[in-house]
């Protein structure tokens, strides 16, 4: 989720916990809201080093416990003891809200780093949602400005907020089990499918599936009930992709599951040669980030080779697609410059590789 919600809901959480001041508990609560997403600051070493390390051990269920204890710990020192059950139990409260409200969404977040470096998602809601903010956004400004009946409105808000998870999840169930019926036969068990959130709306959702060397992805609206239920077999729309030109979703539309049409990326052939540690280093890392990646260029010049790879986890019908590498190697296959982003970048102005960042 984006800092601002994390922000409404640790504020409105700590609204309920008895303390010394009401303002210190707000303050504890902001601080909490922000704590696990201080691991951007590795995105000023490199973009790469920021999608290794982001929701990494700062998110697990280990530093949940540890930076309560910590933070409450110096607030024992600085405040007296008065302040160590209060910060404790809302550092609890706060940084288990940013872990669930991080799980739901399909980033992926390192809840059990340091013991593995598996990401969970359950794919729920889009990383950003102006409804869910909004809601909490109403249930902590109501909590600030009064003890009686803002606690009753923040509460509301917070098991509306509950509320509206649950009907995301309840979408997404439906959403999953339409993917089985869209892509079935299309991969057999080689095939891995999913169902992922779009923005603004909790019915439109992406259905993803993946198989050797082949994407498939199609843009639904849902409401849809399968009891019993036929899906009629959808159009298949090959993507065709312009190297000199920003990897872009499929200019689509949100269909009902009764007029999809599915959206076939295939891979273009890898490099014959082998890549070089550096660059493999990269990819690998890059790799361990994605979770629906494919080599969609392999753009051979006079100076040498630009790959691209694109993962389509985050794609919106005719928008840019962000998490993009490019590596462009020299005439003899070594790595020259690389890059991570959501737009094609020119050869001569990709990243040089270093020995940290390469």
């Amino acid at each position: 989720m984006d800092p601002l919600t994390h922000i409404v809901t640790g504020v409105t959480l700590s609204q309920f916990v008895p303390s010394p001041s009401r303002a210190g508990a707000t303050l504890a609560g902001l601080f909490f809201a922000v704590l696990p997403d201080l691991d951007y600051v590795f995105i000023f070493h490199d973009r790469l080093s920021y999608l290794k390390h982001h929701r990494g051990f700062s998110h697990s269920l280990a530093a949940l416990f540890l930076f309560a204890l910590v933070v409450a710990g110096l607030g024992r020192l600085l405040g007296g003891p008065r302040w160590f059950r209060p910060l404790l139990i809302i550092g609890l409260l706060v940084l288990a809200s940013h872990l669930f409200l991080d799980w739901i969404t399909s980033y992926g977040t390192q809840l059990l780093n340091p013991f593995t470096r598996a990401k969970f998602s359950l794919d729920w809601l889009f990383i950003i949602d102006p409804y869910f903010t909004a809601l909490l956004a109403v249930g902590a400004l109501a909590t600030l400005l009064s003890t009686g009946w803002g606690r009753t409105v923040g509460a509301a808000c917070l098991g509306l907020a509950g509320v509206y998870i649950l009907l995301c999840a309840f979408y997404h169930h439906q959403a999953l089990n339409l993917a089985r019926q869209v892509f079935r036969g299309t991969g057999g068990d080689t095939t891995t499918l999913a169902a992922l959130p779009q923005p603004l709306s909790p019915r439109r959702w992406l259905l993803v599936a993946k198989s050797p060397g082949e994407l498939r992805q199609a843009f639904v609206e849902l409401p849809y009930w399968p009891v019993g239920a036929e899906v009629p077999a959808p159009t298949e729309v090959l993507v065709h992709y312009d190297p000199r030109t920003p990897p872009q979703a499929p200019p689509a539309s949100y269909r009902q599951p009764s007029a999809l049409k599915v959206y076939l990326w295939q891979a273009v052939p890898a490099p014959t040669a082998a890549l070089g540690p550096k660059t493999s280093r990269i990819l690998d890392t890059y790799l361990e980030f994605t979770r629906f990646p494919i080599l969609v260029s392999n753009d051979h010049a006079p100076d040498g080779t630009t790959l691209t790879w694109v993962d389509l986890r985050f794609s919106v019908p005719g928008r840019t697609i962000p998490f993009v590498l490019q590596v462009h190697l020299d005439q003899n296959g070594h790595l020259a410059a690389w890059h991570v982003g959501g737009a094609r970048v020119p050869a001569n102005k990709l990243s040089t590789p270093s020995p940290r960042s390469g």
